[in-house]
């Protein structure tokens, strides 16, 4: 099976957030399972700098919105032998960061955009595949053309298009004076397709003429179906959908992720052989200017600071957390007022509390290797990675229970052994802190964590898996469709 997939973001060169994770994964895993996958991705500035490309094609254009537009495209290949197909427009893509500098977006994302997928459809379609997987609203336009362009849809009447959401929250929605960019005709803006409350969106589109999508955990799925809020509005068009909305949930990348092979990290260390996690804990103080106490777990935490993230939350309820006789190390970044709070809680509590506030991969690791617990109190969630990064780690997850984070992290039960991770369902400070308890309770009992640990070691969440899933998941849209 012949896959060409459409993304904005691939680790690790051309990473954003968590999107750019699944790129970088998902196509070894297909690859892995006997299919062919490649990646049509923008040619960033990033991704020029560190592969070694070759022209693949002359100098061709599209019609964009009454002028012509011409990019070349660029052949290369990521770490792991997949191809990779790179559109090449100066203009649009030789920037410093991806979607925007300084926590602004680039004014023109519309633009670069609708580009960029009117552009992949017309690689997609010299490449032949049996499946064209787009991702998110930034690849949506691939999968809009693909049907509703009147020069491709020819080329792709026996391709499936399958589109992935991965966050409800960003649907590209801009002004109409852009449809005509899109080249296609105004008839599909309207209600049943592109038109959004006298807008243009792109993931709606992509929703409702692809073959089939999914999101990226079944609960997400449920959620955006149940709760109009967390849908932002397509609730209507994804129940229309049927069968084929699907929910599948992300893997892990356990090449990068593993304690037994993580070179980040203080000491290696295994399930049966768990002596490196304390000299990681121990290295982690050492590195925060904590106190070595054995009666103090450490929780850490990895996030951005977004409401979507629950900081709102942990800042409602920190002090009651504190008060516990925890330690918190943050690596946090994002919005500046709540980077400022917690800055400023860790100065008021200088024996607890550590935040950093500039992203470091490295620290990310130890972080995860040498924390007790790990904090993730999302408001919502379609998938969450970190949480799984933190089970093979060994570092028990405290979560909301919702979206991915509901599928992948059990809450644990003292009676009966069972369960990974410590979970909570009221969105209200006192829930998260009552939690925290019931964890920090749950550590000072050797042998019920242990017990913790052990499950935590347990869980597999390998991008095997979920690559099977999308797998079977394409050869069912392609009966549908040939029905």
């Amino acid at each position: 099976m012949k896959i060409a997939i459409v993304a904005a973001e691939m680790g690790p060169h051309a990473k954003a957030g968590g999107l750019a994770d699944v790129i970088g994964a998902l196509p070894q895993a297909f690859k892995r399972a006997g299919a062919e996958p490649c990646v049509i991705l923008p040619a960033y500035r990033s991704l020029i700098d560190v592969v070694k490309s070759t022209e693949a094609s002359p100098s061709r254009a599209i019609d964009f919105g009454g002028e012509r537009e011409s990019f070349r495209v660029l052949r290369a290949e990521s770490a792991g032998g997949i191809p990779l197909y790179l559109i090449d427009h100066p203009g649009f893509f030789d920037r410093a960061e991806i979607y925007g500098e300084n926590g602004v977006d680039y004014p023109d994302n519309a633009r670069r955009f609708v580009f960029f997928g009117r552009a992949a459809a017309t690689v997609a379609a010299d490449l032949a595949p049996d499946v064209l997987h787009t991702h998110d609203w930034h690849a949506a336009p691939a999968a809009i053309v693909a049907r509703a362009d009147d020069a491709l849809r020819a080329r792709f009447a026996s391709v499936v298009s399958a589109f992935t959401i991965h966050n409800l929250a960003f649907q590209g929605v801009f002004e109409t004076f852009d449809y005509p960019r899109l080249g296609i005709d105004w008839s599909w803006y309207s209600v049943a397709c592109l038109e959004f409350y006298g807008q243009v969106n792109l993931m709606k589109g992509a929703v409702v003429l692809a073959d089939g999508v999914a999101t990226v955990s079944r609960s997400y799925a449920n959620d955006v179906l149940s709760d109009p809020a967390m849908s932002f509005g397509l609730d209507g068009v994804l129940r229309d959908k049927g069968e084929r909305f699907a929910g599948i949930l992300n893997g892990a990348d356990y090449d990068e992720w593993d304690p037994a092979k993580d070179a980040l990290i203080a000491t290696r260390y295994t399930p049966s052989r768990r002596a490196g996690k304390k000299a990681c804990l121990y290295d982690l103080r050492e590195e925060f200017k904590l106190p070595h106490r054995i009666d103090a777990p450490v929780l850490g935490m990895v996030s951005r600071l977004t409401q979507q993230k629950g900081v709102d939350l942990l800042a409602d309820a920190l002090d009651a957390i504190l008060e516990q006789d925890v330690q918190l190390v943050m690596l946090v970044n994002g919005d500046a007022g709540l980077e400022g709070f917690f800055r400023g809680a860790a100065q008021r509590h200088a024996d607890k509390l550590r935040v950093v506030t500039s992203f470091d991969n490295t620290l990310a690791h130890r972080i995860q290797a040498g924390s007790n617990m790990f904090l993730m109190p999302s408001r919502y969630e379609p998938c969450g990675l970190t949480q799984m990064y933190a089970l093979k780690y060994g570092t028990a997850p405290i979560v909301h229970a919702t979206g991915g984070l509901k599928d992948t992290v059990i809450d644990f039960d003292p009676a009966t052994g069972m369960g990974n991770g410590f979970t909570f369902t009221r969105f209200e400070p006192d829930a998260l802190a009552e939690t925290v308890r019931r964890a920090t309770g749950c550590f000072r009992q050797a042998r019920q964590w242990k017990r913790v640990m052990d499950n935590c070691f347990k869980a597999d969440f390998s991008w095997e898996r979920a690559a099977q899933e999308y797998l079977k998941w394409f050869e069912s849209l392609r009966r549908t469709r040939s029905n």
